[in-house]
């Protein structure tokens, strides 16, 4: 089977090495250049889907994750207010890591069934009533050209141009808060920060009621999880409506640096003292009501499919979820139809898991 799967982050990477390896012919469109992609500065958390992928298909033997059972709450002077168990391990990584460990596995020199492309747009896809056209261009030639897919996977982000083919209209949700986040590497954080940031995940609550929270330990971004290597995450949540000036002005180049609040505790400070370019963010969600399109020939997946507000971490193994759920459906374990009742059951799990946990770190309340 000829398969298309328009999107080569980490969703769609998923998808193609599971399909690959069912022994389908796989092509992997992506609009973005290499050093675009490489560039990711973000943590990951790898969750339980992820893991089974990785452990499965790639075998990997060496660790690439870092871990932590509870997630504190902690107050101005870094004591914990609160210990909050994640239950099993919590694991994580960074984008890049997982990136470079799919990408490397999926384009194995020695199997013919795998393309990986960058800088191919996809505008278009149509449907014959027996396969889909996709219609993409060389975003640096603007060369247009047409391909036909037994499958179809649109695992191209929140803004999927293949979601907006199936699914007019429903598109991301802005839910009025921001987000900025940096990296800083273990050797330029003071031995006092790196104490209280080892191996944890923290959340400071400050007085105007925002939040500083997903501080973590993670691999350097080449996965090694030497103490010397590693860095740490962090995310900046402000509430913040969009219909305000203040809003308006994050998000056409005013800097954001005058929000920052005063009263943080010491190792929140410094690590945003010494990220010089933080990213910022606006949060969205979005649902789509179906994941299966085109008599099955074309399914949306990842954040393609569903978007979450990002505090539990599990957009990535939406996917994974999803592209393991696949493996059932070729094996005759399932059929589409009960695929995509999971999937749809996950992502509104997902999506209130998220959310309560995100007004609890907010606000101390559900």
């Amino acid at each position: 089977m000829e398969v298309v799967i328009v999107g080569g982050s980490l969703g769609g990477l998923l998808h193609a090495i599971v399909l690959r390896q069912l022994g389908h012919t796989v092509r992997v469109l992506e609009k973005s250049t290499p050093d675009l992609l490489q560039g990711q500065t973000a943590g990951s958390r790898v969750g339980p889907e992820v893991q089974k992928v990785i452990h499965e298909y790639l075998k990997i033997d060496k660790p690439y994750t870092t871990t932590t059972n509870s997630v504190e709450i902690i107050n101005v002077e870094g004591g914990s207010i609160e210990s909050i168990s994640t239950g099993n391990t919590t694991h994580f990584t960074t984008w890049s890591t997982l990136y470079n460990m799919l990408k490397s596995h999926f384009i194995d020199e020695e199997n013919p069934l795998a393309t990986y492309e960058t800088e191919r747009r996809v505008s278009d896809v149509a449907y014959d009533g027996e396969k889909v056209a996709v219609t993409y261009s060389d975003t640096k030639t603007r060369v247009s050209k047409i391909i036909h897919a037994d499958l179809v996977i649109g695992a191209d982000g929140d803004n999927s141009t293949i979601r907006k083919t199936v699914l007019p209209g429903i598109n991301p949700k802005d839910v009025s808060y921001a987000t900025w986040r940096g990296a800083v590497p273990v050797t330029s954080v003071s031995a006092a920060s790196r104490k209280a940031l080892e191996n944890q995940v923290l959340v400071f609550r400050t007085e105007k009621g925002y939040t500083i929270s997903g501080v973590y330990h993670v691999p350097s971004e080449s996965g090694s999880l030497k103490p010397e290597d590693c860095q740490f995450i962090w995310i900046w949540y402000e509430n913040m409506a969009e219909d305000t000036d203040e809003y308006r002005d994050l998000f056409t180049g005013v800097s954001g640096i005058s929000l920052v609040p005063e009263a943080l505790s010491a190792p929140f400070s410094e690590l945003l003292a010494k990220t010089p370019d933080p990213l910022l963010s606006a949060v969205r969600e979005r649902s789509s009501p179906r994941a299966d399109f085109h008599d099955g020939k074309l399914l949306l997946v990842g954040d393609a499919f569903a978007l979450f507000r990002p505090h539990v971490g599990l957009s990535t193994n939406q996917a994974a979820m999803q592209a393991l759920g696949l493996v059932e459906v070729f094996s005759g374990k399932c059929n589409l139809a009960e695929w995509e009742t999971k999937s749809l059951a996950y992502a509104e799990k997902t999506k209130t898991d998220s959310n309560a946990y995100g007004e609890y770190c907010f606000a101390s309340k559900v």
